[in-house]
This record gives C-alpha cells, structure tokens and sequence, in this order.
C-alpha cells in the first residue's frame, strides 16, 4: 500500500489466514478416508473446524481495501491492471501445477485433460477464480458501499439468502421447499463471497467497544464448536463423512470469521507489535500469497516422503507439518517474488 500509511492488523490477519489454510490442508488430507469414530478423525476435524475462518479473511481484507472511498477503483483499471495480474498469477501457477502432475505417475494424460487441467487449475487455484469475480463486481459494490445503510442491507440480505436459508435446504421436509423458493428467486446478486467482500469494508470502519469484541469472541467459540460438532453429528448420521458445516458461507464459519477480523482490528487498533513480532508477521504477510500458491507442492512432496498427517496421532502432526510445509514454502516465496518483473503479481 505505497503512499499510504500501512494497516498493521491487515498484516496479522493475512499471516494468521496463511497459517490457518496450512493447518486446513494439512488435516484434510486424511479426512475423507479416516471412520469420524476414531480418535484421529476427531482431531482432524477440530484443526478444520479452528482454522475453517482463513478464506473469508482474505476476502474481508481485499474488499477492506477495494472498497475503501479514497481507493481510486474504476472499471477501466480493474480492466487494465487488477484481473490481468490475477489472471498472469493463475495461469503461471495452473502451468507449474499441470507440469508437476504431468511429469509423475498419474502422467499428463489426453490433450483435453492437459487443457482442462490448464483452465480450471489445480484444487486450490478456486480461490483466483473467485477473486477475479469479486473485482469484475467491486465498481458496482462501491456504488453500495457509498450509502452505509445500504451496505448493511446488503450484508443482511446476503446473510439470509447466501448463508442462512441454503442450511435449511438440508432440513427434512422444509428442505425442498425453501431449496425451490430460492430457485424461483433467483437472487444471484447477493450469492457468492461478495457478502465478505461488503463485510470487510464495514467491520474496517466501524468502531468496535470492549463489549462488541466480547460478543464476537463468543460467537467465533460458539461457531468453532457448531462446525466440529455438526460435522461429527452429521458424518455419523449419514455414515459418510461430509464438508456441510465446513463451507466458508455457512453461518457457524462466517461468525468465526467476524470473530477473527474484529479481534485482529480492536486489538490492532489500540496495541501496537514490537519490532520483533514485525520482523516476523510482516514478511508472512508480504509473502501470503505466495505461500498460498506454492504450498500443495511441497505437501505433496513431503507427502511422497511420508510426512503427513499419519506421521503420528493428528493432534502433533497437523502442527508439526503444517510447519514443515509453511517453511519451505515461504522461502520460495520469497525466491518466486525476486523473479523480475512478474515476481510481485505471482508470489
């Protein structure tokens, strides 16, 4: 953010976000195949449940940022600039990914697949195509954004439609019912992760009392423990472990995300990090997205070598690989950032 005084908890939020979704892949990668009776699946789906807040961080911050009124955002900038270096960082990382599969044992397969691969890009690579959509909206969220009442509106709206309302769909009997009202609705205005994009904006510059904070912790405990313990209930009912309490837009993950963003902010605001935690947090910030990028390669690598999840009982090994993927990771980062030219739109 040149020219402009830097927001020290945006800082903390994106090193914590990075760490979380370390954390996140760590533990998912034995989740699917682990009985949710065992003691191991347990932890994994606490790590999960914890850490479930990191993506709609990232989306809190850019719309933080996007939305800011002094921001000077047009369409043609957005055009010219913000979708284009996005979509450089996708298609140098959706190459890397599609080389690095090609060359091993699963091979590059047909020409239509090596193409498909190349389009949609590797599992985490979703996160860019959801960026891209967010700016292609952020002039038209703006022009809400400007009218504060109406922002609230907006996040309220999307609250019901987006995040609220598709639970019920899962309820016996009033599922179909309220799964077809949304059909005939058709309120795609309000879908998607626009709603943490808006929300970001508002929690920024709202300001937050000692009594708000402890309301928002409580909610981010409460919807910690709704995830974990509803994605248990409901594995076990289905006798199938199943990811519906994990989605960012369900109202349980969305609580914890406001939870995380206004305590980073309440206490950012009124604390300020030594030099030592700066040398630390800012260059996990400076290098989140890269990190981001480059980290399944090195779970897999480390992987290949048997360091996962099953090295020992999850409650150790999630952290203990976490941190052996984080690592190398942020050194090439960092070495992917050097790279003249196109190093700061990719890492």
């Amino acid at each position: 953010m040149p020219a402009r005084q830097r927001i020290e908890y945006f800082d903390v939020l994106r090193a914590i976000a990075i760490v979380a979704v370390v954390v996140l892949h760590t533990a998912a990668s034995r989740w699917y195949s682990l009985p949710s009776s065992s003691t191991s699946w347990q932890a994994l789906n606490i790590y999960d449940s914890i850490v479930r807040f990191c993506v709609p961080i990232f989306f809190m911050i850019s719309g933080a940022l996007f939305l800011r009124p002094e921001q000077n955002i047009t369409i043609r900038s957005m055009m010219r600039k913000s979708i284009p270096r996005l979509l450089l960082a996708f298609g140098v990382w959706s190459i890397f990914y599609v080389a690095w599969r090609g060359f091993g044992p699963a091979g590059f397969g047909s020409p239509k697949d090596a193409v498909a691969q190349l389009v949609l890009g590797y599992y985490h690579l979703w996160f860019i195509y959801a960026l891209i959509g967010l700016y292609l909206v952020t002039p038209l969220l703006r022009k809400i954004v400007a009218d504060r009442a109406m922002a609230w509106y907006f996040v309220a709206l999307a609250a019901v439609v987006a995040s609220f309302l598709p639970m019920l769909v899962e309820v016996p009997v009033l599922g179909p019912v309220v799964a077809a009202a949304l059909d005939k609705a058709q309120l795609h205005l309000v879908l998607g992760y626009s709603m943490f994009f808006v929300l970001g904006h508002l929690l920024n510059t709202v300001a937050l009392s000692r009594a708000a904070l402890r309301w928002c912790l409580l909610g981010g405990l409460a919807g910690i423990a709704i995830t974990a313990l509803g994605t248990f209930w409901l594995s076990s009912v289905q006798g199938k472990n199943t990811v519906f309490f994990y989605q960012y837009l369900t109202p349980n993950v969305v609580i914890v995300a406001v939870a995380v963003f206004c305590a980073a902010k309440y206490w950012g605001e009124r604390y300020s990090m030594s030099a030592r935690w700066r040398r630390v947090i800012g260059p996990i910030s400076a290098y989140s997205f890269g990190i981001y990028m480059v980290h399944p390669f090195f779970q897999e690598l480390l992987a290949g070598y048997g360091i996962n999840s099953a090295l020992v009982h999850p409650v150790f090994s999630v952290p203990m690989v976490a941190v052996a993927i984080l690592i190398p990771s942020f050194l090439a980062a960092a070495v992917v950032r050097r790279i003249p030219k196109v190093g700061a739109y990719i890492a």
